[in-house]
């Protein structure tokens, strides 16, 4: 096999996102024979309605906004605002370049959508206010696979506690005229699904999840709901479960079941459009209910988690969640998110050149066989007040067994690409600028699967790819953070991804004693870090994020993540230095995780990692949100003060946050009414 890498700039149509750009000119997309794609898009200083009525001038029937976007948010005339939509490619393709006509400053493409997915018919729904009792708190979810007929969740044996389940894996229901893509289920609707399924006082879980969307296994349609163990049912036992025992009416429940592709690929590249529409179907639920005609608490666990992103507190995500905290103001909106679980993923590198003699730090990147999805490296530069930023650095690729590739410098329009014998693209080194409120520029490494079950898909090799960064404009205490997307497989999903990873011999993985490093060693001057991987979707100021430790031990399991965040002068001091406290994540080190809810009823299992320590904070919080006056993060500190789990003196604290908490998980208890 012969590689050739070629150069070209971007020309007049500069790319807003590098990762859009790429998936849109890789040949993979060529397979994938959809008439529609989601995708997450910001709009600047312009309505929904402008924005729809200027696309389909160009492109008529090219465009379709769920109608999850009522006439009010339509018209709605923000400075910024998310919006997720179904588009074809020559739209995705018109939208995803500076400049363009639509007011479009950001594009996140998603998922391929079949036609049959997606119900151009469908209405805004009329929603009317709920009244709830006293001391009540909405508990939200957003998750994959949640088992909402699990006992844990009902009132009784023939009620349920989930008020509303938008089911977005699964065909429209065409008899229903308010939902454009998915199902939504309501109270009434699951407690008919509950009676018609019931035999002998004991429910058919498996109609119930086939005939409320879930599960469709004829149709080659997987949901981890049909397997043992789901990761959002276990989630959302710990959260907001109760034994019917208990006849708790205080914690309603509403949640959002993400699609399984949206789950299985960790990267995170096609999850904002899915998540953006998740968030804003239950906004707009969540401000239903009331008590005395005012809003009603609400708390949020979503317990995933990315290695990428700027780290500054002004990526996508995190102003998604920040826009979704502040959509209501009338209601007390309060979030949980997991730290991460990358902290020995060797997925995060540090470079800066300080030393005078220095002029190139190399990165190893190890991308491994049979890896059946793309590898991206980004490179974030660092914060510059001139317009345009200095040409920071210089970067060259040697892929394995191939040529090095052209300089690709930190300017707009800079793109080296590299083709197969035949051609193809397997790996694209692009500069693109990421426009306020992070205002740093940003060189992409974009790597083809190395393994496809399809026929002639181009392919990258494996094994080691040399990324060489050479000094230019940059200041001795300027850095360059890098990061790895996240692209493992997760447990019960189909083989796919396999995580690509930093391989620096320099690199200390172990102690002297066998055990892994949790912390950098001092005075360590590897490029590749343990510090600052704290998730890419935890680095905004208001949600609180959680680290899990380890109960036997007293100390933080060495999975999860710290900080701190990159400092720019965009956010002095940076909106958090870590994690804001830690719960339990697993019981000892042979014991591992905690027991929550299995995909069945009756059943309990195991899960671990910081998403099943976040949850165990949100189920604390519903019992103070509606009495404390400050913010969540306040709170969180007050409580780790009330309730200490005291953790080995040496923790430091962009790991632990304010420290331990103590949170003991009781599905018979009564909340207070």
């Amino acid at each position: 096999m012969v590689f050739k890498w070629s150069g070209s700039t971007t020309g007049d149509r500069v790319p807003i996102d590098a990762i859009t750009y790429t998936r849109l000119l890789s040949d993979s997309l060529a397979f994938l024979d959809a008439d529609w794609w989601s995708a997450m898009i910001e709009l600047k200083d312009t309505t929904i309605a402008d924005f729809e009525t200027k696309v389909l001038e160009e492109f008529p029937e090219g465009l379709l906004v769920p109608a999850a976007y009522d006439n009010a948010d339509r018209s709605a005339s923000k400075d910024r605002q998310f919006v997720s939509i179904f588009a074809r490619i020559p739209v995705l393709d018109a939208l995803n370049h500076k400049g363009n006509a639509f007011g479009v400053i950001n594009v996140h493409l998603g998922l391929a959508t079949p036609e049959t997915w997606l119900n151009h018919e469908a209405q805004p729904a009329e929603l009317k206010p709920i009244d709830l009792s006293s001391k009540s708190v909405v508990m939200g979810m957003i998750d994959d696979g949640i088992g909402v007929a699990h006992e844990l969740f009902r009132a009784s044996r023939d009620t349920t506690r989930v008020e509303f389940c938008a089911v977005l894996p699964t065909q429209p229901d065409k008899t229903r005229n308010d939902v454009t893509q998915g199902r939504s289920l309501n109270k009434e609707e699951i407690e008919k699904y509950i009676e018609d399924f019931t035999w002998s006082d004991l429910l058919d879980e498996d109609l119930f999840y086939s005939r409320s969307g879930q599960i469709d296994l004829a149709a080659g349609k997987f949901s981890p709901i049909s397997l043992r163990r789901s990761h959002g049912t276990h989630i959302m036992g710990i959260s907001a479960g109760f034994d019917p025992e208990a006849e708790e009416d205080a914690r309603p429940i509403i949640c959002s079941v993400l699609p399984p592709r949206v789950v299985a690929d960790t990267s995170g590249i096609s999850l904002l459009p899915a998540l953006c529409l998740a968030l804003q179907l239950l906004s707009k639920q969540a401000s239903r209910y009331r008590h005395g005609g005012e809003r009603v608490p609400f708390v949020l666990n979503f317990s995933y988690g990315n290695f990428s992103g700027p780290h500054d507190g002004t990526s996508e995500v995190s102003r998604l969640l920040e826009y979704f905290l502040a959509q209501d103001p009338e209601q007390k909106r309060w979030m949980t998110l997991p730290a991460g679980n990358g902290n020995l993923a060797r997925c995060h590198g540090q470079l800066q050149f300080s030393d005078a003699g220095c002029d190139e730090i190399v990165l190893d990147l190890r991308v491994l066989p049979d890896d059946n999805t793309s590898s991206h490296v980004e490179l974030w530069m660092p914060y510059a007040d001139d317009t345009p930023p200095p040409d920071f650095v210089s970067v060259t690729v040697t892929p394995p067994f191939g040529p090095e590739s052209a300089v690709v410098d930190a300017r707009e329009g800079q793109k080296q690409t590299l083709h197969d014998d035949n051609g193809r693209v397997i790996a694209t080194l692009l500069y693109t600028f990421e426009p306020a409120p992070t205002a740093r520029g940003l060189i992409t490494l974009a790597i083809e699967p190395t393994a496809s079950l399809r026929p002639n898909q181009a392919l990258a090799p494996s094994g080691r790819w040399k990324i060489s960064v050479q000094p230019k404009d940059i200041a001795p205490e300027q850095k360059i953070e890098v990061w790895v997307r996240r692209d493992e497989t997760l447990p019960g999903y189909r083989p796919g991804g396999r995580q690509s990873f930093f391989d620096n011999g320099c690199y200390e993985r172990f102690g002297p004693f066998g055990a892994p490093l949790p912390v950098d060693p001092s005075g360590d001057t590897c490029p590749v870090r343990r510090a600052g991987t704290l998730s890419g979707f935890a680095d905004g100021p208001s949600p609180m994020v959680v680290a899990a430790y380890t109960e036997k031990t007293r100390q933080l399991s060495y999975y999860s993540a710290a900080g701190p965040l990159t400092h720019t002068p965009m956010t002095p001091p940076p909106p958090r230095n870590g994690p804001d406290a830690s719960a339990e994540g697993d019981r000892s080190l042979v014991r591992w995780g905690v027991l929550s809810a299995g995909s069945r009823s009756g059943s309990y299992v195991r899960m671990n990692g910081t998403s099943v320590a976040a949850p165990r904070v949100a189920r604390k919080a519903s019992d103070a949100i509606a009495d404390w006056s400050s913010s969540a993060r306040d709170w969180l500190a007050c409580a780790v003060k009330e309730n200490p789990f005291d953790l080995s003196p040496d923790a430091n604290a962009t790991r632990t946050g304010h420290g331990g908490i103590k949170i003991h998980l009781d599905w018979k208890r009564r909340a207070p009414k």
